[in-house]
């Protein structure tokens, strides 16, 4: 797959101004939208949320998204949407896709990080059970650069003997939920 982050439709940049994690730079393009609350939960918490959201209601017909997000050393950043991501049925020959740079997580040894990366079956009281001809998602984390901690591909693709919804059967959703840090001090206590 062809890198998409020279036409980047979202960059963003959290670093630490003044003890905080805060925002430092800020881009996006249609199709896509960063909203950054100034307050969310307590003012004690040093967490910048960020929330992606797209014009027309999801993914349409024709869209390319794709984020760069850099979070420095010692910030905390949230980024989710405000509900569940649609994607909607390409028209013609004009497909959608969203491309989080395959989702590549650098860490250092004290870092924490927490990813849920899921994705629902469709609209299947409409008739839309699994129906796409392509998904993939690609997680990798890595320890001190280059360092292989996690290394996680999903790919869904239509196949010429059965289709995607003939092999999840049932299921309706795929999730992959990670969490990553350091031992709670209350881990050894008796």
């Amino acid at each position: 797959m062809e890198s998409k982050i020279e036409a980047a439709t979202g960059k963003l940049v959290v670093k630490k101004v003044g003890g905080k994690s805060t925002v430092t730079r800020c881009f996006s393009k249609y199709p896509l939208k960063f909203i950054i609350p100034n307050k969310v939960g307590s003012s004690e918490t040093d967490a910048v949320w960020v929330y992606t959201l797209t014009y027309g209601g999801g993914i349409v017909s024709g869209d390319s998204i794709s984020c760069e997000i850099t979070v420095a050393d010692a910030c905390t950043a949230v980024l989710t949407t405000q509900a569940s991501t649609k994607v909607y049925k390409s028209l013609g020959s004009k497909s959608s896709e969203q491309i989080l740079e395959k989702q590549i997580f650098r860490v250092v040894l004290d870092s924490s990080l927490v990813i849920v990366d899921w994705i629902t079956s469709g609209r299947h009281e409409s008739g839309e059970k699994w129906d796409f001809e392509l998904y993939r998602s690609t997680n990798h984390i890595f320890l001190e650069g280059d360092q292989p901690l996690f290394l996680d591909s999903v790919l869904l693709e239509q196949g010429n003997i059965t289709n995607i919804a003939e092999r999840m059967q049932d299921y309706q959703v795929i999730a992959m939920v990670i969490l990553l840090g350091l031992a709670s001090p209350w881990e050894n206590a008796v």
